[in-house]
């Protein structure tokens, strides 16, 4: 590419508004690692000569689009991406969370306090007048991170659509009454038992709240533990969702392994540090951090804006004007785990009236020299139900997660759907996967673009499926209202007819009685 630049004369060309900004993202990257002085030189040049661009191509421009296109397509087309502006317009709702929480602590004060959920609604800003089939979209975040980082994945979903037959509706998510924007409004009458099965029934609080916003059909797009909360929703509405996309989801069984799966993220969680004087100070500190590094840009702006908010908090009533986190890291880690040692016997067993949901089958037996303090139960509840799941399934896992290893794939693709109720799995072409190599469990934040062209491929497929379950319904209220609420003549051969006991029908005028 750089010879190219260095052949086009300064004078011989005026930029398109698109390629300046191209060069604009390039030039400073350039400047920022200095990867190719000669390139950084050309590009300075051009852009120096370029501060009124002009909005049609030269032959010129042209011929370098094409060098542009070939030599730096993977940077360029990322920006631009991130620079467009944003595909939808966002509602913020608040609603009241499902009344009886799964565990009495969850609320501080009395069990009969309102835990708000704070949802927002992303509306395609191309899609003002929705039609029938267009796709309505529930996502679910992970553990500690708020709902906004998902912004660049819906992003990239809304682009990843327009290559396939479906469009968007609407997404919507919602922050668990715990964490970010909901964590804030209830941090007052939140107490340190949550459960992650209480944000399953908020979440279909929320359709029936919404449901004239939120037709059919509706796919649940879930990241780690929030994958697990879509998945538990279908289990006890199979037909809510007519598909799910799982990003490394948290089915698993619980392991008191300390290097098995959520035990490090939790440690690391417990110690993080949790207050900064200033969002400037945390923003450096933040993309300093190796942990941080591998993410979208766009991802960690949105974690700078979103996941901090400003003190006095109740967990820093004394700090003023400094920085902590939206989700504290307290209610992080009773999302990771809940106590199990207060319900421990002395024999190693466990008080079932103190822990109902702990399953001896789907966590390690308690050692009672050494027994693991906690637990958490949602996780098997969920992957000993695999078989049951109605919807289709696409499990996107990272190949380097602890949570996705080799055998821990084949056993959640072997199951899922394969029971009463489930959708026939694999075999019937309801179950997908693919594996995002060298990728942890984070990779949603690190190559959203990448999550959403698997997502659409897979719903792209599914929508077709649907549209043609639809048209056979469609057919079917088309039959006059009697035939669709009385019992059919076959109906009735099937049951036996009347049989040979049955009574005359009594004559005009004649008593049944």
């Amino acid at each position: 590419m750089s010879e190219g630049l260095g052949r086009c004369r300064q004078t011989d060309f005026k930029l398109h508004p698109d390629l300046y900004f191209y060069l604009i993202i390039k030039f400073t990257r350039l400047r920022q690692n200095r990867v190719n002085n000669h390139l950084y030189t050309s590009l300075a040049q051009i852009l120096s000569t370029n501060h009124s661009i002009c909005s049609t191509f030269s032959r010129r421009t042209a011929f370098l689009i094409a060098e542009i296109s070939s030599a730096v397509l993977d940077c360029c087309h990322y920006y631009y991406a991130r620079a467009m502006v944003f595909p939808f317009q966002i509602r913020e709702h608040v609603i009241p969370s499902q009344h009886v929480r799964e565990y009495a602590q969850a609320t501080a004060n009395s069990q009969e306090d309102i835990l708000y959920i704070s949802v927002k609604q992303y509306i395609p800003i191309d899609n003002a007048n929705p039609q029938p089939g267009d796709v309505t979209i529930i996502g679910a975040h992970a553990n500690g991170f708020p709902k906004e980082l998902y912004e660049p994945l819906w992003a990239e979903l809304h682009t990843a659509a327009k290559k396939h037959s479906f469009r968007i509706r609407g997404i919507w998510i919602a922050d668990v009454s715990n964490q970010g924007h909901s964590g804030i409004l209830n941090e007052k009458t939140m107490g340190n038992d949550p459960s992650w099965h209480d944000h399953a029934r908020d979440i279909l609080h929320m359709t029936n709240v919404f449901r004239g916003e939120m037709p059919r059909p509706i796919i649940g797009v879930g990241h780690s533990f929030g994958a697990n909360i879509l998945t538990h929703l279908t289990l006890f509405h199979p037909r809510l969702l007519s598909t799910l996309v799982l990003f490394d989801p948290t089915i698993t069984k619980f392991s008191f392994d300390n290097v098995g799966p959520g035990i490090s993220p939790a440690r690391g969680s417990a110690f993080r540090r949790d207050l900064w004087p200033s969002r400037e100070a945390a923003a450096e500190a933040f993309k300093r951090s190796p942990f941080y590094q591998t993410w979208d840009p766009r991802v960690l702006e949105a974690w700078i804006t979103h996941g901090l908010r400003t003190t006095p908090t109740v967990v820093f009533p004394n700090e003023k004007g400094s920085l902590t986190l939206a989700t504290t890291r307290h209610q992080e880690l009773f999302t990771f785990f809940r106590p199990l040692w207060p319900y421990l016997k002395e024999d190693g067993t466990v008080d079932q009236l103190r822990a109902p949901d702990f399953d001896p089958n789907y966590h390690d037996q308690p050692n009672p020299r050494n027994p693991f303090p906690f637990y958490r139960s949602e996780g098997s509840t969920v992957l000993r139900r695999l078989a049951e799941v109605r919807p289709s399934v696409f499990w996107v896992f990272g190949g380097t997660s602890d949570l996705s290893t080799p055998e821990a794939r084949r056993m959640k693709l072997e199951a899922c759907g394969t029971g009463p109720n489930g959708s026939g799995g694999i075999k019937t072409g309801r179950v997908g996967h693919v594996v995002m190599e060298g990728r942890g469990h984070l990779f949603p934040m690190e190559i959203p673009e990448l999550c959403a062209e698997h997502a659409a491929e897979w719903i792209d497929k599914e929508m077709q499926r649907f549209r043609k379950e639809q048209r056979e319904y469609d057919e079917w209220t088309k039959l006059p209202l009697i035939e669709k609420t009385t019992m059919s003549e076959e109906f009735l051969d099937k049951v036996g007819g009347l049989g040979p006991r049955a009574a005359k029908k009594p004559a005009v005028g004649q008593s049944k009685l």
